[in-house]
């Protein structure tokens, strides 16, 4: 009699999945270095209520924003930033900042979704494609893609400043997306 030998089921690609990095951290004003007064990793950053403040960070990544204080402030209420070893953060004006991980799944489809103030990678945050980028209402920041695609723009405000109301951008995996002075971007998937 013959042997048959069962067919293996192919084995589905893996799923990359977000490692959490960082540990949950509460600071207050000060200065304080990356690997040291916070452990390296990708946090997004917030402040208690009615706080406003600067949140500087410079090092691998550089952060410069008004934390808290709402838009009339030109403040934003939370930024994505990636913490590495040696980074120089500074906080000014602001009692109480919190660190989280984050921790929601990689984004990889070509799909409409929200960002704001910090540091976003295509492959992770949002799937590879073509997006128009629009700002929330009102606001007006930095908006730069650099990688395989590179774009600048000032998002909002008036055309004699420079700011345009929207930018079409392709984007490929592995691109980062930083935006600055925004609270609100919203990248509409488009063909």
């Amino acid at each position: 009699a013959a042997v048959v030998t069962p067919t293996p089921k192919p084995t589905p690609a893996p799923v990359a999945t977000r490692k959490v990095t960082g540990v949950a951290k509460t600071l207050g004003a000060g200065t304080f270095t990356g690997g040291k007064d916070v452990a390296v990793g990708l946090y997004v950053v917030t402040t208690g209520g009615g706080q406003s403040g600067n949140f500087i960070v410079t090092g691998t990544d550089s952060y410069n924003e008004i934390l808290g204080g709402g838009s009339a402030l030109s403040g934003v209420p939370k930024i994505r930033v990636q913490i590495s070893t040696g980074d120089q953060i500074q906080i000014s004006g602001l009692s109480t900042v919190h660190f989280a991980p984050v921790s929601s799944p990689f984004l990889t489809t070509h799909t409409t979704t929200t960002v704001y103030a910090g540091t976003f990678i295509v492959g992770q945050d949002m799937g590879a494609g073509r997006y128009v980028a629009t700002p929330g209402a009102g606001q007006s920041g930095n908006f730069i893609v650099s990688g395989n695609d590179s774009y600048n723009e000032i998002l909002g405000g008036a055309s004699a400043d420079g700011g345009v109301p929207n930018v079409t951008v392709t984007l490929t995996s592995g691109d980062v997306v930083d935006i600055s002075g925004l609270s609100q971007v919203t990248m509409t998937a488009s063909s």
